[in-house]
Protein backbone atom coordinates (compact mmCIF):
# COMPACT_ATOMS: atom_id res chain seq x y z
CA UNK A 1 0.00 0.00 0.00
CA UNK A 2 1.20 3.42 -0.86
CA UNK A 3 0.53 7.07 0.06
CA UNK A 4 2.50 10.27 -0.34
CA UNK A 5 2.68 11.26 3.84
CA UNK A 6 2.65 8.33 6.37
CA UNK A 7 1.99 9.79 10.02
CA UNK A 8 3.16 7.43 12.55
CA UNK A 9 0.85 8.07 15.42
CA UNK A 10 -2.88 9.15 16.14
CA UNK A 11 -2.36 11.43 19.16
CA UNK A 12 -2.16 15.01 19.31
CA UNK A 13 0.63 15.62 17.50
CA UNK A 14 -0.05 13.21 14.78
CA UNK A 15 -4.28 14.28 14.49
CA UNK A 16 -3.16 17.61 14.57
CA UNK A 17 -0.67 17.64 11.59
CA UNK A 18 -3.49 15.36 9.63
CA UNK A 19 -6.10 18.28 9.94
CA UNK A 20 -3.27 21.04 9.08
CA UNK A 21 -2.48 18.91 5.45
CA UNK A 22 -6.32 18.10 5.56
CA UNK A 23 -6.61 22.05 5.60
CA UNK A 24 -4.06 22.82 3.28
CA UNK A 25 -5.56 20.76 0.65
CA UNK A 26 -2.98 17.84 1.09
CA UNK A 27 -5.07 14.79 1.28
CA UNK A 28 -3.09 11.49 0.61
CA UNK A 29 -1.78 11.21 4.04
CA UNK A 30 -2.29 7.96 6.06
CA UNK A 31 -1.85 7.68 9.73
CA UNK A 32 -0.75 4.74 11.54
CA UNK A 33 -1.70 3.89 15.19
CA UNK A 34 -0.23 1.07 17.28
CA UNK A 35 -3.37 0.99 19.46
CA UNK A 36 -6.40 3.57 19.41
CA UNK A 37 -6.85 6.99 18.62
CA UNK A 38 -5.53 8.82 21.63
CA UNK A 39 -4.54 5.22 23.46
CA UNK A 40 -1.67 6.90 25.51
CA UNK A 41 -4.03 9.08 26.96
CA UNK A 42 -6.22 6.38 28.03
CA UNK A 43 -4.03 5.33 29.62
CA UNK A 44 -3.34 7.68 31.99
CA UNK A 45 -4.55 7.42 35.46
CA UNK A 46 -7.80 8.30 36.10
CA UNK A 47 -6.27 10.96 38.67
CA UNK A 48 -4.24 12.59 36.07
CA UNK A 49 -5.46 15.72 34.54
CA UNK A 50 -3.91 18.58 32.32
CA UNK A 51 -2.03 20.73 33.94
CA UNK A 52 -2.59 23.51 30.67
CA UNK A 53 -6.36 25.21 31.52
CA UNK A 54 -9.02 24.54 27.89
CA UNK A 55 -10.52 27.25 28.01
CA UNK A 56 -12.73 28.34 25.08
CA UNK A 57 -11.68 32.21 23.35
CA UNK A 58 -10.64 30.77 19.62
CA UNK A 59 -13.05 33.53 18.19
CA UNK A 60 -10.88 36.27 20.12
CA UNK A 61 -7.42 35.22 18.13
CA UNK A 62 -6.39 32.89 21.36
CA UNK A 63 -7.21 28.90 20.64
CA UNK A 64 -8.26 26.76 23.44
CA UNK A 65 -4.40 25.84 25.16
CA UNK A 66 -4.84 21.88 24.39
CA UNK A 67 -6.83 22.31 20.88
CA UNK A 68 -5.26 20.77 18.02
CA UNK A 69 -6.66 22.68 15.16
CA UNK A 70 -7.79 26.05 14.39
CA UNK A 71 -11.41 25.93 15.23
CA UNK A 72 -11.76 23.49 17.37
CA UNK A 73 -11.78 23.74 21.50
CA UNK A 74 -11.63 20.43 24.04
CA UNK A 75 -13.43 23.06 26.70
CA UNK A 76 -16.15 23.67 24.27
CA UNK A 77 -16.23 19.70 22.80
CA UNK A 78 -16.52 18.29 26.34
CA UNK A 79 -17.68 21.48 29.25
CA UNK A 80 -14.34 20.77 30.92
CA UNK A 81 -11.44 23.27 31.97
CA UNK A 82 -8.48 20.17 32.74
CA UNK A 83 -9.39 17.17 31.67
CA UNK A 84 -8.72 13.78 31.87
CA UNK A 85 -6.80 11.51 29.82
CA UNK A 86 -10.01 10.00 28.84
CA UNK A 87 -11.39 13.09 28.01
CA UNK A 88 -8.66 13.97 25.45
CA UNK A 89 -8.58 10.93 23.67
CA UNK A 90 -12.46 11.15 22.95
CA UNK A 91 -11.82 14.88 21.73
CA UNK A 92 -9.29 13.13 18.88
CA UNK A 93 -11.64 10.88 18.02
CA UNK A 94 -14.12 13.37 17.29
CA UNK A 95 -12.02 15.98 15.70
CA UNK A 96 -10.59 13.00 13.88
CA UNK A 97 -13.68 12.20 12.36
CA UNK A 98 -14.87 15.87 11.55
CA UNK A 99 -11.88 16.23 9.35
CA UNK A 100 -12.23 12.59 7.92
CA UNK A 101 -9.09 11.97 8.44
CA UNK A 102 -7.67 8.74 6.61
CA UNK A 103 -6.21 6.70 10.01
CA UNK A 104 -5.74 2.83 10.47
CA UNK A 105 -5.62 1.20 13.86
CA UNK A 106 -3.74 -1.60 15.26
CA UNK A 107 -1.15 -1.07 13.29
CA UNK A 108 2.47 -1.49 15.40
CA UNK A 109 5.01 0.18 13.32
CA UNK A 110 8.53 -2.16 13.27
CA UNK A 111 10.79 -0.71 11.13
CA UNK A 112 11.04 2.19 8.17
CA UNK A 113 14.05 1.42 5.86
CA UNK A 114 15.07 3.93 3.65
CA UNK A 115 14.46 2.42 -0.30
CA UNK A 116 16.71 3.39 -3.35
CA UNK A 117 13.93 5.16 -4.94
CA UNK A 118 13.99 7.89 -1.87
CA UNK A 119 10.79 6.64 -0.77
CA UNK A 120 10.50 4.49 2.49
CA UNK A 121 8.80 1.09 3.17
CA UNK A 122 6.70 1.38 7.27
CA UNK A 123 6.59 -2.60 8.31
CA UNK A 124 3.90 -2.86 10.49
CA UNK A 125 2.81 -6.09 12.51
CA UNK A 126 0.19 -6.49 9.44
CA UNK A 127 1.01 -4.34 6.47
CA UNK A 128 3.80 -2.65 4.23
CA UNK A 129 3.27 0.64 3.55
CA UNK A 130 5.33 3.28 1.07
CA UNK A 131 5.60 6.54 1.47
CA UNK A 132 7.69 9.63 0.49
CA UNK A 133 7.56 11.43 3.25
CA UNK A 134 6.81 10.11 7.05
CA UNK A 135 6.36 12.07 9.82
CA UNK A 136 7.01 10.82 13.56
CA UNK A 137 4.66 11.63 16.20
CA UNK A 138 4.47 9.32 18.75
CA UNK A 139 4.73 11.19 21.72
CA UNK A 140 6.25 10.45 25.01
CA UNK A 141 3.91 8.65 27.59
CA UNK A 142 4.68 5.42 26.08
CA UNK A 143 7.94 5.04 26.13
CA UNK A 144 8.66 5.83 30.11
CA UNK A 145 12.18 6.48 31.19
CA UNK A 146 13.19 4.01 34.03
CA UNK A 147 17.22 3.82 34.13
CA UNK A 148 16.51 0.86 36.64
CA UNK A 149 16.13 -2.62 36.53
CA UNK A 150 13.07 -2.19 39.14
CA UNK A 151 11.04 0.85 40.46
CA UNK A 152 7.63 1.46 39.20
CA UNK A 153 7.09 4.08 36.64
CA UNK A 154 4.58 7.02 36.81
CA UNK A 155 3.26 5.72 33.22
CA UNK A 156 2.46 2.48 34.98
CA UNK A 157 0.45 3.42 37.72
CA UNK A 158 -3.21 2.69 36.62
CA UNK A 159 -4.74 4.23 39.86
CA UNK A 160 -2.96 5.93 42.35
CA UNK A 161 -5.40 4.59 45.07
CA UNK A 162 -4.72 1.26 44.69
CA UNK A 163 -1.25 1.83 46.37
CA UNK A 164 -2.06 1.72 49.71
CA UNK A 165 0.86 1.40 51.57
CA UNK A 166 1.80 4.14 54.68
CA UNK A 167 5.19 4.71 53.04
CA UNK A 168 6.59 5.59 49.53
CA UNK A 169 10.12 6.99 48.02
CA UNK A 170 9.26 8.47 44.72
CA UNK A 171 12.56 9.42 42.52
CA UNK A 172 12.16 12.81 40.27
CA UNK A 173 11.38 16.28 41.47
CA UNK A 174 8.91 17.60 38.67
CA UNK A 175 5.29 17.67 36.98
CA UNK A 176 4.84 13.86 37.70
CA UNK A 177 6.57 13.38 40.87
CA UNK A 178 4.67 15.94 42.78
CA UNK A 179 1.38 14.34 40.82
CA UNK A 180 2.04 11.34 42.41
CA UNK A 181 3.11 12.44 45.29
CA UNK A 182 0.05 14.86 45.89
CA UNK A 183 -1.98 11.86 44.63
CA UNK A 184 -0.28 9.56 47.43
CA UNK A 185 -0.70 11.75 50.49
CA UNK A 186 -4.39 12.41 49.66
CA UNK A 187 -4.87 8.88 50.23
CA UNK A 188 -3.05 9.10 53.71
CA UNK A 189 0.74 8.18 52.07
CA UNK A 190 3.65 9.14 53.49
CA UNK A 191 5.85 10.03 50.72
CA UNK A 192 9.39 10.76 50.19
CA UNK A 193 11.19 12.86 47.32
CA UNK A 194 14.41 12.47 46.27
CA UNK A 195 15.92 14.31 43.61
CA UNK A 196 18.62 16.44 42.47
CA UNK A 197 16.27 19.76 41.93
CA UNK A 198 12.95 20.31 41.94
CA UNK A 199 10.64 22.46 39.96
CA UNK A 200 8.54 23.75 42.95
CA UNK A 201 10.41 26.82 44.13
CA UNK A 202 11.93 27.37 40.26
CA UNK A 203 11.35 31.35 39.72
CA UNK A 204 11.77 30.59 36.05
CA UNK A 205 8.58 31.86 33.79
CA UNK A 206 8.74 29.17 31.29
CA UNK A 207 6.27 26.01 32.23
CA UNK A 208 9.21 23.37 31.32
CA UNK A 209 11.06 24.54 34.15
CA UNK A 210 8.80 25.66 36.78
CA UNK A 211 6.04 23.42 38.49
CA UNK A 212 2.64 24.78 36.80
CA UNK A 213 0.47 26.60 38.48
CA UNK A 214 -2.33 23.82 38.65
CA UNK A 215 -0.01 21.53 40.45
CA UNK A 216 1.73 24.34 42.77
CA UNK A 217 -1.83 24.51 43.35
CA UNK A 218 -2.93 21.46 43.88
CA UNK A 219 0.32 20.77 46.35
CA UNK A 220 -1.12 24.05 48.52
CA UNK A 221 -4.68 22.84 48.62
CA UNK A 222 -3.70 19.98 50.73
CA UNK A 223 -4.41 20.07 53.94
CA UNK A 224 -1.40 20.95 56.10
CA UNK A 225 -1.16 16.75 57.54
CA UNK A 226 -1.34 16.05 53.99
CA UNK A 227 1.38 18.75 53.09
CA UNK A 228 3.88 17.52 55.77
CA UNK A 229 3.66 13.79 54.71
CA UNK A 230 4.92 15.13 51.42
CA UNK A 231 9.10 15.27 52.13
CA UNK A 232 11.31 16.89 49.60
CA UNK A 233 15.07 15.79 49.99
CA UNK A 234 17.25 17.79 47.18
CA UNK A 235 20.83 16.96 46.20
CA UNK A 236 19.96 13.65 45.85
CA UNK A 237 21.33 11.52 42.98
CA UNK A 238 20.23 7.99 42.61
CA UNK A 239 23.15 5.60 41.53
CA UNK A 240 22.11 2.30 42.24
CA UNK A 241 18.31 1.07 42.81
CA UNK A 242 18.01 -3.28 43.22
CA UNK A 243 15.22 -5.38 44.55
CA UNK A 244 17.00 -7.31 47.75
CA UNK A 245 16.42 -11.02 48.61
CA UNK A 246 14.65 -10.20 51.91
CA UNK A 247 11.89 -8.52 49.52
CA UNK A 248 13.33 -4.75 50.00
CA UNK A 249 14.93 -2.22 48.01
CA UNK A 250 17.66 -0.81 48.51
CA UNK A 251 18.64 2.68 46.73
CA UNK A 252 22.16 3.92 46.98
CA UNK A 253 22.49 8.03 46.46
CA UNK A 254 25.46 10.32 45.57
CA UNK A 255 28.10 7.72 45.26
CA UNK A 256 27.25 5.62 48.51
CA UNK A 257 26.95 8.93 51.02
CA UNK A 258 23.46 7.81 51.02
CA UNK A 259 21.86 4.32 51.44
CA UNK A 260 18.15 3.57 52.10
CA UNK A 261 16.03 0.37 52.06
CA UNK A 262 12.61 0.11 51.52
CA UNK A 263 9.96 -2.20 51.93
CA UNK A 264 7.72 -0.91 48.82
CA UNK A 265 9.04 -0.57 45.43
CA UNK A 266 10.22 3.01 44.28
CA UNK A 267 8.17 4.83 42.28
CA UNK A 268 10.10 6.36 39.09
CA UNK A 269 9.28 9.73 37.43
CA UNK A 270 12.27 10.31 36.09
CA UNK A 271 10.76 11.35 32.40
CA UNK A 272 10.09 9.63 29.12
CA UNK A 273 11.88 8.57 26.05
CA UNK A 274 11.93 9.86 22.64
CA UNK A 275 9.53 7.25 20.85
CA UNK A 276 10.58 8.22 17.41
CA UNK A 277 14.07 6.65 18.19
CA UNK A 278 12.39 3.74 20.20
CA UNK A 279 10.93 2.28 16.73
CA UNK A 280 14.31 3.83 14.21
CA UNK A 281 17.20 5.34 15.94
CA UNK A 282 19.07 5.17 12.95
CA UNK A 283 16.35 7.93 11.17
CA UNK A 284 17.77 10.75 13.58
CA UNK A 285 21.25 12.12 15.27
CA UNK A 286 20.77 11.83 18.78
CA UNK A 287 22.05 14.03 21.71
CA UNK A 288 21.21 13.59 24.95
CA UNK A 289 17.97 12.40 24.06
CA UNK A 290 17.45 15.10 21.84
CA UNK A 291 16.47 14.81 18.34
CA UNK A 292 18.57 17.15 15.85
CA UNK A 293 16.47 18.53 13.46
CA UNK A 294 16.72 21.31 10.52
CA UNK A 295 14.93 24.19 10.63
CA UNK A 296 11.65 22.30 9.69
CA UNK A 297 11.70 19.28 11.77
CA UNK A 298 13.25 16.90 9.46
CA UNK A 299 15.97 14.96 10.71
CA UNK A 300 19.56 16.31 9.79
CA UNK A 301 20.21 12.51 8.62
CA UNK A 302 17.69 11.08 6.74
CA UNK A 303 15.60 13.25 4.07
CA UNK A 304 11.79 13.64 4.13
CA UNK A 305 11.85 12.28 7.76
CA UNK A 306 10.35 14.24 10.66
CA UNK A 307 9.40 15.09 14.12
CA UNK A 308 6.44 16.78 15.96
CA UNK A 309 4.97 16.49 19.09
CA UNK A 310 6.78 17.07 22.61
CA UNK A 311 10.25 15.41 21.30
CA UNK A 312 10.87 18.51 19.48
CA UNK A 313 13.48 20.98 20.51
CA UNK A 314 15.35 24.01 18.71
CA UNK A 315 18.39 24.78 20.96
CA UNK A 316 16.74 26.07 24.44
CA UNK A 317 13.11 25.49 23.61
CA UNK A 318 11.37 22.78 24.17
CA UNK A 319 7.60 22.02 22.49
CA UNK A 320 6.73 19.51 24.75
CA UNK A 321 3.41 21.05 25.54
CA UNK A 322 0.72 20.80 22.89
CA UNK A 323 0.08 25.07 23.00
CA UNK A 324 4.16 24.85 21.77
CA UNK A 325 4.41 21.73 19.65
CA UNK A 326 0.86 22.40 17.77
CA UNK A 327 2.97 25.82 16.41
CA UNK A 328 5.37 23.92 14.53
CA UNK A 329 2.65 21.66 11.98
CA UNK A 330 2.14 24.19 9.81
CA UNK A 331 5.78 24.10 9.40
CA UNK A 332 6.01 20.67 8.39
CA UNK A 333 3.07 20.85 6.59
CA UNK A 334 3.84 24.25 3.90
CA UNK A 335 7.96 22.28 3.53
CA UNK A 336 6.01 19.05 2.34
CA UNK A 337 4.13 21.64 -0.27
CA UNK A 338 7.12 22.87 -1.40
CA UNK A 339 8.53 20.31 -2.44
CA UNK A 340 5.60 18.51 -4.29
CA UNK A 341 5.30 22.01 -5.89
CA UNK A 342 1.64 22.34 -4.87
CA UNK A 343 -0.14 25.55 -4.44
CA UNK A 344 -0.34 26.74 -0.92
CA UNK A 345 -3.21 28.31 0.53
CA UNK A 346 -1.70 31.64 1.85
CA UNK A 347 -5.19 32.57 3.64
CA UNK A 348 -4.79 29.44 5.95
CA UNK A 349 -1.09 30.06 6.34
CA UNK A 350 -2.23 33.47 7.60
CA UNK A 351 -4.51 32.37 10.00
CA UNK A 352 -2.79 30.06 11.81
CA UNK A 353 0.10 32.85 12.01
CA UNK A 354 -2.73 35.18 13.65
CA UNK A 355 -3.93 32.68 15.65
CA UNK A 356 -0.35 31.58 17.19
CA UNK A 357 -0.79 28.26 15.15
CA UNK A 358 2.49 28.87 13.47
CA UNK A 359 5.97 29.99 14.47
CA UNK A 360 9.36 30.02 11.87
CA UNK A 361 12.16 31.62 13.98
CA UNK A 362 12.52 29.50 17.12
CA UNK A 363 15.42 31.64 18.17
CA UNK A 364 12.97 34.13 19.10
CA UNK A 365 11.14 32.07 21.44
CA UNK A 366 11.53 34.00 25.15
CA UNK A 367 10.22 33.49 27.70
CA UNK A 368 9.87 36.01 30.92
CA UNK A 369 7.35 38.00 32.90
CA UNK A 370 7.58 41.34 34.81
CA UNK A 371 5.82 39.94 37.71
Amino acid sequence: MESKIIIIGAGAAGIGLGITLKQLGVDDVLILEKDDIGQSFKNWSPETRFITPSFTSNGFGMPDLNAISLHTSPAYTLGKEHLSGKDYANYLSLVAGTYNLSIMTNEMVDQVVAQKDKTYQVVTRNHSFRAKYVVFAVGQFSYPYNPFDCGIHYAEVRQWRQLTSQNRVIIGGNESAFDAAINLARNGVVVDIYTKSTGLYEHSADPSVRLSAYTSEKYYSLTDQQRLNIRVHEQMVLQQLKKLTNEKYQLIFNEGNKILEVSEEPIICTGFCNGATRIQPNLFKIINNVSLLNEFDESIIAQNVFLTGPNVQHGETIFCYIYKFRQRFAIIAEEIMKRERLPINTNILTQYKHNSFYIEDCSKCEVRCDC
